[in-house]
């Protein structure tokens, strides 16, 4: 690799959904809504995604609280 470059890591579907927690229809659902990383084309059969991106996305996430509700 040349100096200054890193390379992005790739992440198969088991590594994805691990993160996730999300099924795979639910990620292509999503993917196709513009919702979740796209993956990239790895093989003429086989996709991935980037880890990067992957991480950016559940940092994205709405963080769900339990505070009670005014009334």
């Amino acid at each position: 690799m040349p100096d200054g470059i890193v390379p992005r890591k790739l992440l198969r579907w088991p590594a994805v959904h691990e993160l996730t927690g999300r099924s795979r229809a639910q990620v292509w659902r999503d993917v196709r809504a513009g919702k979740f990383p796209a993956p990239v084309s790895t093989g003429p059969n086989s996709v991935a995604w980037y880890l990067d991106e992957i991480e950016t996305y559940i940092a994205s996430r709405p963080r769900v609280t339990y505070a009670p509700t005014a009334a």
